[in-house]
């Protein structure tokens, strides 16, 4: 994906973590980690295997799943 386009997705989850009178803080802090998650490795996602932002998000979400098992 260029990466453009992923910026584009990061700056949707940072304006969604942003706002918590309508997703509550739970969910913000999980958008906030996931731009966060995507902002830190967008050299990944540039890759060819990421064509959409679902393939993206379930790439976050396996690493998440990853993560927070050993925690």
């Amino acid at each position: 994906m260029e990466r453009s386009k992923i910026q584009a997705i990061i700056d949707k989850y940072q304006k969604r973590s942003e706002q918590g009178y309508k997703y509550g803080d739970e969910k913000c802090a999980f958008y906030e980690r996931v731009a966060e998650q995507i902002e830190d490795n967008i050299d990944i996602y540039e890759n060819v295997l990421f064509e959409t932002e679902k393939d993206i998000l379930d790439s976050v979400r396996e690493d998440f799943a990853e993560y927070d098992e050993w925690e």
